[in-house]
């Protein structure tokens, strides 16, 4: 059996159940805690970074990266979120990032549009560029689409594979 893929956010979350849809082999989620205590290899670590935290401190999320990105192939970080730019500058050989539109980022998404019930942006890597159309549900999680569609692309997914999954 493979390595886990680890999800690290409070539980339940979007990207997980996504990450199941793009790639083979089993899909952990694990709030910052067990992600310390967790002692398994994982084929890749996706953290769920879109709380700030209080202070001058790294939140949960953060902490846990750290911890298990060292038992990782590859740590899947947002660019948009502060600790997930400094983990990148720290770790550049071992990171995917992705971003709502920078341009350094691995995995970058552009011209995001709700537009009815559907959420659609293009997105940019690796030289390959793609509409993704998905679903908006309750309400338009693009950092959840693009944490699975990095986490994907990192493992090796092509792009236009990820994204045609994404919408069926």
């Amino acid at each position: 059996m493979k390595d886990p893929v680890a999800v690290v956010g409070r539980g339940g979350t979007l990207t997980a159940g996504l990450l199941r849809r793009l790639l083979p082999g089993p899909v952990v989620e694990l709030t910052p805690c067990q992600a310390a205590l967790y002692e398994g290899p994982c084929r890749a670590v996706v953290v769920e970074n879109f709380d700030q935290p209080s202070g001058r401190t790294l939140s949960g999320c953060a902490a846990a990266r750290w911890v298990l990105s060292r038992r990782a192939g590859v740590t899947v970080v947002g660019l948009d979120d502060p600790e997930g730019r400094r983990f990148a500058g720290a770790m550049p050989s071992q990171v995917y990032a992705y971003s709502d539109g920078r341009p350094q980022a691995d995995l970058t998404a552009k011209d995001v549009r709700l537009r009815g019930e559907r959420l659609e942006f293009v997105a940019l890597a690796g030289g390959e560029l793609t509409r993704v159309r998905v679903p908006a549900g309750e309400g338009p999680r693009l950092y959840d689409h693009l944490a699975a569609l990095a986490g994907a692309l990192a493992l090796g997914v092509s792009l236009s594979d990820a994204a045609a999954r994404l919408s069926d």
